[in-house]
């Protein structure tokens, strides 16, 4: 506005770019992928369901495709925990199957009890490091020692509530 209250001229038109879209919401499901027109000609892949992912053993570095059950927690809402909904930061439980081998050639892994309560299970959590709605898949990194302690806690604390 001027000195005097009045509306400035408009500087920039607007563009079709500035309009967005509906979020994905990625699920948990048999997996569908949309591909989208973005600005300049690129293509963003959108997933609608996901059902694995890539994980990342990062003791060892080695990765593995791993099957994803649920949602089990989410930094910012409870709805897309309730809900399954993949986004980055969320701490889904996946099958642990394809690190049970690795994680016996580490002597850490060996000395991380949660850990190993967890694989004799063949269930491991892990946080999704990809933004599933943006770039269409799931890739993130298993939990291990203090950060699996914490999100532990968290899950049983959320157990205790639900009581």
């Amino acid at each position: 506005r001027t000195k005097t209250g009045g509306q400035l001229a408009q500087f920039k038109k607007k563009r079709k770019n500035t309009m967005g879209r509906q979020p994905s919401n990625t699920k948990i499901g048999e997996e569908r992928i949309k591909d989208v027109r973005v600005r300049g000609g690129n293509i963003k892949r959108r997933a609608l369901r996901l059902n694995t992912g890539v994980f990342t053993f990062l003791s060892t570095g080695f990765s593995a495709p791993s099957a994803i059950s649920t949602v089990v927690y989410h930094p910012s809402c409870n709805e897309l925990m309730r809900t399954n909904t993949l986004t980055k930061g969320s701490v889904v439980r996946v099958d642990a199957r394809p690190f049970l081998e690795e994680a016996k050639k580490v002597d850490r892994c060996a000395e991380d009890h949660p850990l190993q309560e967890l694989l004799k299970r063949d269930v491991a959590y892990a946080i999704l490091t990809s933004r599933p709605g943006q770039c269409g898949r799931a890739e993130g990194y298993i939990l291990q020692g203090a950060e699996l302690e914490f999100f532990q806690n968290k899950l049983n604390k959320q157990k205790k509530v639900a009581q």
